[in-house]
């Protein structure tokens, strides 16, 4: 290990701060990326986790299924393994999601893991005590609210609605938008086409 490593600092300067990121070991695990989302400025409101979850999304773009096709792939297990359904070879939309919000730090007693799209919305209204679900068009989407597609697909809104559309981060899908797709990729969606807005509290 490098001492220099950046992760390796990073690590060090979180547990001088008082935020601890488990083992110094230059590796960028869930226990660091949580003590860093800590260390964030608190947004007006308290919550930080809309910020988190789109930086840990856009570290993400560029992951392929391994093989091309196969639901699968080292990354994509990663992502299905944080949804209560068991192996492999199925679509993972929301499995990256549920990842998401692992990663930012959320309970495993409060964050979702379903590996259902549209049951987010179910999970959302179990648990409004960390999640509200909101309705596009009346409500304005904004940067890291999780969106429920009308086609039984989900992502992560990348910035702040424009009236029309707005910029994600999606697992399963490809350049065209499918809810099939191969990997994770930043799109654009009709405000339209999105079924459900969750915002996490």
């Amino acid at each position: 290990m490098s001492y220099s490593h950046p992760i390796y600092l990073q690590q060090v300067g979180l547990q001088k701060l008082g935020f601890d990121p488990g083992r110094i070991d230059g590796q960028d695990g869930p226990r660091t990326r949580a003590a860093f989302a800590k260390s964030l400025p608190v947004p007006a409101g308290g919550n930080h986790l809309p910020a988190t979850l789109v930086r840990l999304a856009l570290q993400e773009i560029g992951v392929r299924e391994t093989p091309t096709n196969s639901n699968s792939g080292p990354r994509v297990r990663q992502y299905q393994a944080a949804t209560w359904l068991d192996g492999s070879g199925w679509p993972w939309c929301a499995a990256f999601v549920c990842w998401l919000c692992r990663e930012a730090g959320m309970p495993d007693s409060l964050r979702p893991q379903t590996a259902g799209a549209w049951d987010f919305e179910t999970w959302a209204r179990l648990r409004d005590d960390v999640a509200q679900l909101l309705k596009p068009g009346t409500d304005q989407i904004l940067a890291g609210d999780i969106l429920v597609l009308k086609i039984s697909h989900i992502g992560l809104a990348a910035d702040d609605e424009d009236g029309w559309s707005v910029r994600t981060i999606e697992g399963n899908t490809d350049a065209s938008g499918s809810r099939e797709g191969g990997g994770v990729y930043a799109r654009t969606r009709r405000v339209a086409g999105i079924r459900s807005i969750i915002r996490l509290r």
